[in-house]
C-alpha cells in the first residue's frame, strides 16, 4: 500500500475534503501509477481559489423555515463565497469546486438538451468490468463497457471513468475499474412498473431481462441506481471522485456515445449561475458590510462556503448590498 502523505497538504489547501470519506483515503494503486483520483495533483496556480467577493440572496420570503446544514436560514440573508477556479481535475484547491461544479454544468445541459430534443431522459447506470479487463488500456475498457451498455439497449450517453473504489475494510482506495453514466435505456420504465421475474420471461424485451441474459455471456456487472433527484447532483457526484491518468496532456475524463456523440450532437450551454443554498434562486452579486469577519481561504479550518446572515447591524443599516447578477465562482 502506498502511504498518502499527500493528505496534509490537501488539507491545507482545501478542508472540503474532510467532508468526503474518498477523498481522504490513501490511494493504493501499485502496478497503476499512472492513475490518480481526481484532486491529488499540484495546485495549478497561485491564484486557484483566490476570493473574489461575494454572491447574496435577499430573498427572506424564501428563506423562511427553511435549515441547511443545520443552519436556520429563518430571516437571514445568504453570503456565498466566490473564488477563481482553475479546472484542473487534478488540482487540490479547485477539483471539487472548480472542475467538477463546471463539468456537471455542462453535462446537465448536455442532458437537458437531450430531453428537449426528444431522446429520453437520462438514468445513473454504471458499468462494474470484471477483473480480467483492468489491465487492458483505459481506452480499451471504455469501449468494452460502451459495448455492454448498447448490447442492453442503452442508446445515448455519457461515460466517466473510476479506476479506484474503497476497499472492503474502507482504509485505503484500490485499483477497481468501473464506469458511471448518465444514460438513457428505452425500455427502463417499463420495467420499474413491473413485478415479474425475468428469469421466468425470457422473451421479455424490457431493460432488466436484456442486462439479465447479457450478464450471463459478458459477466459485466451494469447497475441502474435510483432514480437521480438532479441531473447536475449525478453529475456533480460521478466527477468529484473520477479518475485521470497523469502524464497525458488532456484526458477526457468524459466520454460521449450513440445520439449524443460528438459526431452527431451539439449542446446548448448557457453559462453558470450561483443558486442560494436555502432557496435554490439565482444568487446577485453583492457585498457584506457588516460587522463580522468571516474566513475566506478555504484552507482556513473556520472557512464557510455560505453563511446566513442578519440583514441590518446593530445600526439598523444593511448589511448587505446587492449590485449584479452572479455567476459560478
Amino acid at each position: 500500500m502506498i502511504e498518502d502523505k499527500s493528505f496534509a497538504r490537501r488539507l491545507a489547501v482545501n478542508r472540503a475534503i474532510l467532508k468526503n470519506k474518498y477523498w481522504r483515503l490513501p490511494v493504493d494503486n501499485v502496478g497503476h501509477e499512472s492513475f490518480v483520483p481526481v484532486g491529488r495533483g499540484s495546485v495549478t496556480s497561485e491564484m486557484c481559489a483566490k476570493w473574489a467577493g461575494f454572491d447574496v440572496c435577499t430573498n427572506i420570503a424564501g428563506h423562511e423555515g427553511v435549515h441547511v446544514e443545520g443552519v436556520n436560514c429563518t430571516g437571514k440573508h445568504i453570503l456565498r463565497h466566490r473564488h477563481l477556479w482553475c479546472h484542473s481535475p487534478q488540482c487540490p484547491r479547485c477539483f471539487n469546486r472548480g472542475f467538477a461544479v463546471r463539468g456537471g454544468m455542462h453535462m446537465e445541459s448536455r442532458v437537458k438538451t437531450a430531453e428537449k430534443r426528444g431522446l429520453g431522459s437520462a438514468d445513473h447506470i454504471s458499468v462494474n468490468l470484471p477483473a480480467k479487463y483492468w489491465d487492458l488500456p483505459e481506452a480499451e475498457q471504455r469501449k468494452i463497457a460502451n459495448q455492454a451498455l448498447v448490447d442492453r439497449g442503452v442508446t445515448w450517453g455519457s461515460m466517466i471513468f473510476h479506476g479506484f473504489r474503497p476497499s472492503h475494510d474502507g482504509s485505503r482506495l484500490v485499483w477497481s475499474c468501473h464506469y458511471h453514466t448518465l444514460s438513457h435505456a428505452p425500455m427502463l420504465e417499463k420495467c420499474r412498473a413491473c413485478h415479474l421475474a425475468c428469469a421466468e420471461h425470457k422473451d421479455c424485451d424490457g431493460f432488466t431481462n436484456r442486462n439479465y441474459r447479457a450478464f450471463e455471456k459478458d459477466g459485466i456487472l451494469v447497475k441502474v441506481h435510483r432514480k437521480r433527484k438532479t441531473i447536475f447532483g449525478t453529475a456533480y457526484y460521478e466527477l468529484n471522485h473520477a479518475t485521470v491518468k497523469v502524464g497525458l496532456r488532456r484526458f477526457h475524463i468524459v466520454s460521449w456515445f450513440g445520439l449524443v456523440s460528438n459526431r452527431k450532437f451539439r449542446g446548448e450551454y448557457s453559462g453558470a449561475v450561483s443558486k442560494c443554498p436555502a432557496c435554490t434562486e439565482t444568487m446577485s452579486r453583492g457585498s457584506y458590510v457588516g460587522e463580522e469577519v468571516f474566513a475566506k481561504d478555504i484552507g482556513d479550518p473556520f472557512y464557510r462556503s455560505w453563511l446566513a446572515v442578519e440583514p441590518l447591524g446593530a445600526d439598523g443599516k444593511p448589511n448587505t448590498i446587492v449590485w449584479g447578477m452572479g455567476e459560478h465562482g
